[in-house]
């Protein structure tokens, strides 16, 4: 219980939260229940899955529910040239940037534009056993990740049931009991609406 009311002053201090589901049908399930839940809470929420299975796609967030990075950086190292001035034009057809150079040259090369993701307050797992581990492939466009507080929740009869390995207990709170994922989840649910 001391981890339920933990969770949910952790959750209540954030309002950016990425969860990140095992690949399984149940730990998809529990993120798309928490995902709706913290969205009626207001906060900011991104659900990373890959492959979400046919038979769940109708619980599938509509665009309208997924936020997208905002911040579009574009970046001239300080080397290149000396920029005194910005400037831009905006129109219908286009938006123009203006750079005026106090000395040096930019080539084409020399410029480099990337998505700003916001950092997230929180990461909560759901199924996940060992973080690093089992989200190494998934997580490199999303390494930013990796500097979050995280809220593990697991279930130890699932690792019993297909023989693998024990959850790590890698969360800043881990949430790790013997009961099935959906019904830890569900407690969490209910507890964050009191």
């Amino acid at each position: 219980m001391e981890n339920l009311q933990e969770s949910k002053n952790l959750i209540a201090d954030s309002k950016n939260i990425y969860l990140v589901p095992d690949e399984n049908p149940e730990a998809i399930t529990s993120a798309l229940s928490l995902f709706y839940s913290l969205n009626d809470l207001d906060k900011k929420v991104n659900l990373i899955i890959e492959n979400i299975p046919e038979n769940l796609k109708f619980l599938t967030p509509s665009l309208d529910f997924i936020s997208y990075p905002k911040n579009f950086i574009i970046s001239i190292p300080s080397k290149t040239a000396d920029i005194s001035q910005i400037s831009y034009e905006k129109n219908e057809e286009a938006v123009k940037i203006f750079l005026t150079l106090e000395k040096g040259k930019i080539n084409k090369d020399d410029i480099s534009l990337y998505l700003s993701e916001s950092k997230p307050d929180l990461v909560i797992t759901l199924g996940i056993k060992d973080y690093s581990e089992q989200l190494k492939g998934r997580l490199n466009d999303s390494g930013f990740l990796l500097d979050a507080p995280v809220l593990n929740i697991d279930s130890l009869i699932s690792s019993e049931q297909n023989n693998m390995q024990k959850n790590k207990k890698f969360g800043k709170i881990n949430i790790v009991e013997e009961k099935p994922l959906l019904e830890i989840t569900m407690r969490l649910i209910n507890n964050l609406s009191l």
